[in-house]
């Protein structure tokens, strides 16, 4: 299914700056504790649990996409979240175990791992990559008041046509034409010209708000 596609490359880029920035990161939070811990120390620990939790997602992310997440590798996901929720490995875990389970037609696990990843995450951005796919089952699942809650808090200007476009498709599903009118064209808006043939299809569809009174 093609739910979770949309936001992959996204988290491969977030995944791509940890790698690369992680280390001067954990120097800039490590300052204060360096003086009661020792430096070195310190940044030897976080450097290993930063990589060890890399380890443990890595093992999990590669059952998933060969779509044989077993019990073993299900623990390995736990552990991340039980023992690593200070790297943003513990989200990314959630949100692959939400991947499998969604695809597997587990729709209540996958809600759970998303709720996770979008009130535990420690990375501002796969937060609301999680939110986003989140509201977009609940929709599908016809539960619109946490969808609409989810959608219409805050959220930063780079997430806007995400948000709009679900806002869109929420309105369309309650039958709130004109509001969907709306967000779909913020949407479109926010794109700056790559918005999907699919979004403009669906704006496309809902016509003018002239239709309404014609």
């Amino acid at each position: 299914m093609d739910e979770f596609e949309s936001e992959d490359q996204q988290i491969e880029a977030i995944k791509k700056w940890w790698k690369e920035n992680g280390v001067s990161l954990l120097l800039g939070l490590g300052i204060g504790v360096g003086a009661l811990l020792g430096w070195r120390e310190y940044l030897a620990y976080q450097t290993d649990h930063s990589a060890a939790a890399s380890d443990l997602y890595q093992a999990v992310q590669t059952q998933v996409a060969q779509n044989r997440l077993d019990d073993a590798h299900i623990n390995k996901a736990d552990l991340i979240r039980n023992e690593y929720s200070d790297t943003p490995y513990a989200a990314l875990a959630s949100m692959a175990q939400a991947k499998y389970e969604f695809e597997n037609g587990d729709i209540d696990s996958a809600l759970m791992h998303l709720r996770w990843a979008s009130e535990n995450s420690t990375e501002p951005d796969v937060q609301h990559v999680a939110k986003l796919r989140l509201a977009r089952i609940l929709i599908a699942q016809k539960t619109y008041a946490e969808a609409e809650t989810i959608l219409l808090a805050a959220y930063p200007a780079a997430f806007t046509a995400g948000y709009e476009e679900l806002k869109g498709d929420l309105y369309v599903a309650k039958g709130e034409i004109g509001q969907a009118r709306v967000a779909y064209d913020k949407a479109i808006n926010a794109a700056d010209g790559n918005a999907s043939r699919w979004l403009r299809l669906k704006r496309q569809d809902l016509g003018s708000a002239d239709l309404d009174h014609s």
